[in-house]
């Protein structure tokens, strides 16, 4: 008694094409919502650790700095594909800082494009309990950035940490990520937010 043949291996293939196919619009579908739904996401639940707003200036007067406590700060950098810029960390990516105390950084950005782009720096803080003690006394984030096509620019960044956070908040990531102004989902999101009461 003979089985059933199977399928040959020439729809095997068409089947493991189709297969490959789903799954590359699969990931570009993905990657082109990205940015909306980042956005959106950090709107509806950001407990302080995700911003897109990032936040406003905090006044740094009378801030007492613990010496007695030391926080590890690693900072990263990422840029999103519609945005055709390099984004550096500062020099200093990774350091020491006391809560309380006044640090100032400086991030690097350069278009690569033919043309002048608009940028918005978000930021992720790893633990999101960090965010509500992560307090910006200046931040490129602040404002979009334009730069021409070929230029440069430093971006900087002075933060301090409130010496209330919890001691045991020992080692901290901050994340920016750099997304296109100028793309059409980023422009329809930031309509969106700007209506919000």
């Amino acid at each position: 008694m003979s089985s059933a043949p199977g399928p040959s291996v020439e729809e095997k293939n068409k089947q493991m094409g189709k297969l490959f196919v789903f799954v590359i619009v699969a990931m570009f579908l993905f990657g082109f919502v990205s940015i909306p739904l980042y956005r959106i996401i950090c709107d509806a639940i950001d407990p302080g650790g995700s911003a897109y707003s990032n936040g406003s200036v905090d006044a740094y007067e009378g801030v007492k700095t613990d010496t007695s406590r030391t926080i590890t700060v690693s900072m990263a950098t990422n840029v999103n594909r519609q945005l055709n810029w390099d984004f550096n960390p500062p020099a200093e990516h990774r350091m020491e800082v006391h809560p309380g105390e006044r640090k100032h950084v400086v991030f690097k950005a350069k278009n690569n494009d033919l043309g002048s782009m608009r940028g918005k720096a978000v930021y992720d803080i790893v633990p999101p309990e960090a965010g509500a003690y992560f307090k910006k006394i200046e931040c490129f984030c602040f404002q979009e950035q334009e730069l021409a096509a070929g230029e440069s620019a430093d971006m900087p960044l002075i933060f301090w940490f409130d010496p209330s956070m919890p001691p045991e908040i020992k080692n901290i990531t901050i994340a920016y990520t750099f997304f296109n102004m100028d793309s059409s989902l980023t422009r329809s999101i930031k309509k969106r937010t700007q209506a919000k009461p």
